[in-house]
């Protein structure tokens, strides 16, 4: 993994001379083996690494080549398949690292080569000749990348604190209410009004002439489309194992020891199951909370299942998480409200203190195989949402949603909302638009990120709409931010290789149908009771998360005062109209309140 900083157009040198002091903690973060800085006509660059392919002479960034310079943060799983093909077409390469290859593959390929990678990466490239900037990110934005621009130069860099704040403008009064909502803020926007994340999947190229830079280009060169032309189980399991067997074999390919993070669910279990092919003693690291968690049971029992010994288990006290949430607003440069967050630190800080800095993980199980309980709970629901039942909801709603929520303190608005609602109000990590209308005055309705993606939608049926918006927007703007926040803040590359595009690309070809054959994450529970002779796969889902009722004290009244008087939302009437998962909403105004205070 690697740190990425630079200038493009007119070089702001007084500027980034001085910003570069102030964040090279940061960037040593990311990449802690190895610093080098590029200094020429109209780009200025610096890039850390952290040294996973070849060593300190192999692959070093800024890397040259031809008439480009590359800056390159992430891991090419396709990286021998392209050698072999830019090798047909005359290429030569000096070492083994994957840097090189993306920069041969660029200089085929041009921006087309983007399709072609397989892995997780955030790209800048420059091209000398043509003075173009060119900025990429990975299908589902597993690597960050940010972006601003004052019309005469380009900033960007790996996460938005490393752009000089001089440059970012003001506070973007939007964003507060987009996280109030969704518990982070959707691409392509910040909290600045001229900070810019750069879309998963898309790329963005800045042309520099006549003493000014502007935008050449823009393209989301892939997004999910689910074909579903496999609707019989049996291929589908045959398929999926297939496509993990060899995702896996990938993931497993380093210049240094990888180590595996092991739950004992079904995910990382697979993982565990799977990478022993390979190197039987890789070394499985479970974190267990003690009170309310069975991660030691459920892990130790797979693990004597499977005969593997090299198994470390973490076990986090109150006070790890103490110690972590005071410092999970270095971590993340924007408010953040997933309480995993924590936990997710606390894992990898151990992986990196037992000697890694690679660790395999199981992000995007849970979108691509439909775990939520929110695909159960469509599945019962699903016929009952045809526009043919919108009318019995709407008058039948308004007389029992009254009765209903006055003797219960469950959430059952839900049950009368047509098919639009519903999904805007399954997109809301934060508070539901309908717990903050009544307080937050406003003419702005974040709505429309999600309301922008089921246009595109339209025609498919639910169980579709969510596969894809989960993939889409809770994954990259919350699971895979945790993840490259917490492990980079650790010096650790953590592979998610269940978004190996095998993976992603054989799951979206499998119909909803056979996807909820049998339920919840059905083919991959078919694959366990087929690789491990445990019952594991049969036991309930558990969060990763927080596990503490003592939550409610770290926003307290003057938190509260300060954020009423700062940007006027009152976060106790918030708390008020919610229903469930206070933990979170406490959390959540608590990181908002953080982010204020370090941005007074």
């Amino acid at each position: 993994m690697c740190g990425i900083l630079g200038n493009f157009g007119y070089i702001e040198r007084e500027d980034f001379s001085a910003h570069l002091k102030n964040v090279s903690n940061d960037l040593s973060r990311r990449g802690p083996d190895q610093t080098n800085i590029i200094d020429i006509d109209n780009f200025l660059a610096v890039h850390s690494r952290l040294i996973v392919q070849g060593n300190e002479n192999d692959g070093i960034q800024p890397m040259k080549y031809e008439d480009m310079i590359i800056l390159y943060n992430g891991n090419l799983y396709n990286k021998e398949s392209l050698k072999l093909d830019l090798e047909a077409h005359g290429y030569f390469f000096k070492g083994i690292s994957d840097t090189e290859v993306i920069a041969a593959a660029l200089h085929r390929w041009g921006n087309k080569a983007f399709e072609k990678f397989n892995g997780f990466f955030s790209i800048a490239s420059f091209n000398e000749k043509k003075k173009t900037l060119t900025l990429a990110r990975d299908r589902l934005g597993q690597k960050p990348l940010y972006y601003c621009s004052n019309g005469k130069s380009v900033f960007f860099g790996s996460t938005g604190n490393l752009i000089p704040k001089k440059f970012i403008s003001n506070e973007r009064k939007e964003s507060f209410l987009d996280f109030i909502m969704y518990g982070f803020i959707p691409s392509p926007y910040t909290m600045f009004e001229n900070l810019f994340s750069v879309n998963p999947g898309s790329y963005i190229e800045f042309y520099y002439g006549q003493q000014k830079t502007s935008v050449k280009k823009e393209c989301q060169y892939w997004k999910p489309v689910i074909n579903g032309d496999i609707d019989d189980l049996g291929l589908a399991v045959e398929n999926i194992t297939d496509s993990i067997s060899n995702s896996v074999q990938e993931g497993m390919n380093a210049s240094i020891d990888v180590s595996c993070l092991f739950s004992g669910g079904v995910d990382s279990s697979l993982i565990l199951s799977n990478a022993r092919n390979i190197n039987e003693n890789i070394c499985a690291i479970t974190a267990d909370f003690g009170e309310q968690d069975d991660a030691e049971f459920r892990s130790r029992r797979v693990a004597q299942t499977i005969k593997h010994k090299n198994h470390l288990i973490r076990s986090i006290s109150r006070q790890d998480v103490k110690n972590s949430l005071s410092i999970t607003s270095k971590m993340c440069e924007t408010p953040f409200d997933d309480t995993s967050i924590m936990p997710s630190h606390i894992v990898f800080s151990f992986v990196k203190k037992s000697g890694y800095s690679v660790a395999l993980t199981g992000e995007g199980a849970d979108e691509l195989f439909c775990g939520y309980s929110s695909f159960g709970n469509l599945q019962k629901i699903e016929t009952l949402l045809d526009k043919k039942f919108d009318m019995l909801r709407k008058f039948s709603g308004k007389i029992l949603k009254t009765i209903l929520n006055r003797y219960s303190n469950h959430d059952v608005d839900r049950f009368f909302m047509n098919e639009k609602e519903l999904f805007e109000d399954l997109s809301c990590n934060g508070f539901k638009k309908r717990e903050w209308i009544d307080e937050i005055k406003t003419d702005y309705d974040p709505l429309f990120h999600v309301r922008s993606i089921l246009y595109e939608l339209d025609g498919l049926r639910p169980m579709d709409k969510l596969r894809i918006i989960n993939l889409r927007f809770k994954l990259p703007y919350q699971m895979l931010y945790k993840v490259d926040r917490t492990s980079m803040f650790n010096s650790v590359e953590a592979r998610p290789l269940f978004l190996n595009n095998r993976i992603i690309d054989s799951a979206l070809n499998i119909s909803s149908s056979a996807m909820m054959r049998n339920g919840q994450k059905t083919i991959l529970k078919k694959i366990y009771q087929n690789q491990i002779p445990d019952l594991g796969w049969s036991l309930p889902k558990t969060g990763f998360g927080w596990k503490t009722n003592n939550y409610d004290n770290i926003f307290d009244k003057q938190d509260n005062e300060y954020l009423t008087k700062r940007i006027g939302i009152d976060g106790f009437s918030l708390l008020k109209n919610r229903k469930r998962h206070h933990k979170r909403g406490y959390y959540g105004l608590h990181s908002l309140v953080s982010w204020l205070r370090k941005n007074p």
